[in-house]
């Protein structure tokens, strides 16, 4: 509802009919002053995303700590005093993403001394590599293409070697690559310089001994990095966590409606909750979980100031709430029994973890995937 002047006219602007009260009774439009100040313009925005007039700061307090509350609430259509869960959930998610985003950097994560190594360093992981490379190049069933390959690799080895040893301030100019960015399966894509190579190699093979299609994508995608990054894993380390950190919203936007499947799945005797039912709870429960761990970032934070020892409490009686916060939003919202609830909550707890870890892994091979 608008805080403006209502109209002393009682003919809708909108559609012509007699307006009978604040509210048009055939187009529903509010009868009010069409003309507005730049302070209605801005109130009026401010309204629509957070209802300041009461309902959204209510709506929190009744999420927060009536757990299960507001989800029986709107299926038994009470609903009007609410504010929305979906309208929630983007305006709840939007804060919580904005601040995470501007406070934990991928530095964070991402550790290292920032210190360049040593020639002495250098010159001993060049030895184990040479030492690596004659074992594989002593090797009688190694074919011609990839022989090829490891002793042009042995040749530029053999002339880092030497180049440091006679000058050990020609760190920069070693060509060798002395570790590999992505962890490959079977490791024989640090045999090849370039996706091209690989793919010959692997059509010198025969077919059944040639590697599987995910073992070709995953080969080749780490040759391409390694040209790209080669020694740099810091590097590397960090624009994949950025873009995987980034992935978060998405990732627990499509864990939402598995989560909702989930409970459906539970509590699949209960004939009386629809899918839709169990998907505006799982809506509550993620507006809480941003809520919750919004205030555990701000907690953190404080945690690490002078003289703010004591915030470790408050902060460890928010973890045990959270936990808490579902088990009881579930008995509340599907009224079961004590027992119950806590083998389905356990039960509900283990699936979700198995989904989440899912997602990340797929998550996180996508953001390696995606980097150009």
């Amino acid at each position: 509802m608008s805080h403006r002047k209502e109209r002393k006219e009682n003919d809708c602007l909108n559609c012509g009919a007699v307006v009978y009260g604040k509210f048009c009774h055939i187009c529903g439009q509010e009868n009010i002053e069409p003309k507005e100040s730049f302070w209605n313009l801005f109130t009026h925005f401010v309204y629509d995303i957070t209802h300041f007039d009461g309902k959204f700061f209510s709506t929190v307090k009744l999420l927060i700590l009536k757990p299960g509350f507001l989800s029986r609430e709107y299926i038994n259509g009470r609903r009007n005093s609410y504010l929305n869960p979906i309208r929630m959930y983007v305006f709840t998610s939007a804060f919580f993403f904005i601040f995470f985003f501007s406070v934990y950097k991928t530095d964070n994560y991402v550790k290292g001394d920032g210190k360049k190594a040593t020639a002495a360093e250098v010159i001993k992981s060049l030895q184990k590599k040479k030492v690596k490379l004659e074992e594989k190049l002593s090797d009688a069933s190694i074919l011609p293409t990839v022989k090829k390959e490891l002793l042009a690799q042995y040749a530029v080895l053999q002339s880092d070697l030497l180049l440091l040893r006679s000058d050990s301030t020609k760190i920069d100019s070693v060509k060798t690559t002395l570790n590999n960015v992505l962890v490959n399966i079977g490791g024989k894509s640090a045999n090849f310089k370039t996706p091209e190579a690989y793919d010959s190699a692997q059509l010198a093979l025969h077919p059944d001994k040639r590697d599987g299609w995910v073992n070709n994508i995953l080969n080749k995608k780490n040759i391409e990095l390694q040209a790209k990054y080669g020694n740099d894993g810091r590097t590397f380390l960090k624009i994949v966590f950025d873009k995987f950190m980034h992935t978060f919203p998405q990732l627990l936007f499509i864990s939402l409606p598995v989560f909702a499947l989930m409970l459906k799945l539970i509590y699949f005797r209960r004939k009386n909750f629809y899918y839709g039912d169990h998907g505006i709870y799982a809506v509550h429960v993620y507006c809480a979980m941003f809520i919750i761990i919004f205030v555990q970032m701000i907690l953190s934070k404080l945690e690490a100031l002078p003289s703010f020892d004591w915030i470790s409490y408050p902060l460890a009686v928010s973890f045990i709430y959270m936990f808490w916060y579902i088990y009881k939003s579930m008995r509340n919202f599907y009224q079961q029994s004590r027992l119950k609830t806590i083998l389905k909550y356990f039960f509900l707890f283990w699936i979700y973890t198995m989904m989440m870890s899912l997602l990340f892994i797929i998550f996180f091979t996508i953001s390696i995937f995606t980097i150009k």
